[in-house]
């Protein structure tokens, strides 16, 4: 198991040193886990700037641990200013030796659905290695928000395939249009009903699979388009944040699981199930469905989809006889 983290340009690591909420919440997490004199451990280090408020808040050692090569540049970061006691390792968090064990361990490692970061799994790797009995971690719970929306103004499903091209009908695309999971800046206003948690979980003990499932019944006449989610975090005990629509922004965005339109009715129910499971590389595989029913319980309307099948069955490529 290997962390994948943020192996991306240091533009994204700029952008996240932008968020001040996520900032915020992040140093109020280290100066409630650090104590003087302890020895800590930050996962995924990037920038290396938790590792250098860790320093600041009084730990005598820090592991900075990044299997990104952007960790040469915090090392250097450090350096030019004076910061001493960091120890920067290149390296991957499931694997990596130490020479002690750690007070306390801490890793931003969240994606816009949490897990698309693909760290979880490593950092409690991580932890049962090197972590003292009873120390410290952050984030320390993770919970996870869905609700209906009406979606059109992020994404207006399958518009471009609907439409012929140069004398074309593309309509056999219009599926796969429909098995991604979509990053999405969610408006309040389109929101249906109220939102749901679908699940929630300690971050160093990941579950290897989820199955999210939720209904809401319309309280009037509402276009839907699928389910935004989203996630709260306890950074540390007393420390949250969450990235619901309408919240203080931040470098983090809604994800929305995709359905067909639907004019639904005043009583009508969208009854949704969200199945989840990890591959080799701890990328999120996931499985959604919606089925509408009506007042009565009869069913309107069902679909399912997932992101690992875009583009249906393989052909049958034996040579024509």
């Amino acid at each position: 198991m290997s962390a994948k983290g943020h192996r991306v340009h240091v533009d994204y690591h700029q952008w996240m040193l932008e968020d001040e909420v996520r900032n915020e919440r992040l140093e109020a997490m280290i100066q409630e886990l650090v104590k003087p004199g302890s020895v800590v451990a930050d996962l995924g280090t990037g920038s290396g700037i938790l590792a250098i408020l860790a320093r600041k808040a009084g730990a005598a050692r820090v592991y900075a641990i990044d299997a990104s090569p952007i960790v040469r540049l915090a090392a250097q970061m450090a350096a030019d200013n004076g910061i001493d006691g960091i120890t920067w390792i290149e390296g991957d968090i499931a694997s990596v030796e130490l020479p002690e064990q750690v007070d306390a361990v801490f890793s931003e490692c969240l994606g816009n659905f949490a897990f698309s970061d693909a760290m979880f799994g490593a950092v409690g790797c991580f932890a049962r290695r090197w972590l003292k009995e009873g120390g410290g971690m952050g984030p320390c719970a993770v919970r996870l928000y869905g609700q209906p929306i009406d979606a059109r103004l992020s994404w207006e499903p399958a518009k471009f395939w609907s439409k012929p091209w140069r004398g074309l009908d593309l309509s056999a695309f219009k599926p796969a249009d429909f098995t991604h999971v979509r990053v999405i800046d969610a408006f309040p206003a389109f929101l249906r009903e109220q939102p749901s948690l679908l699940a929630s979980f300690d971050p160093y003990d990941r579950p290897e699979a989820f199955a999210m499932r939720e209904s809401w019944t319309l309280s009037e006449d509402r276009v839907v388009t699928g389910v935004a989610a989203w996630f709260e975090v306890d950074w540390a005990p007393g420390v949250t944040m969450t990235t619901i629509p309408g919240s203080p922004e931040t470098h983090w965005s809604q994800v929305l699981f995709p359905l067909p339109p639907r004019e639904a009715k005043a009583g009508d129910t969208i009854a949704i199930a969200i199945d989840v499971f990890f591959d080799e590389k701890e990328t999120p595989q996931y499985t959604w469905s919606g089925t509408w029913t009506d007042r009565d319980g009869n069913e309107l309307e069902s679909s399912k989809y997932n992101n690992y099948e875009h583009f249906g069955r393989p052909l049958d490529s034996s040579p024509p006889v």
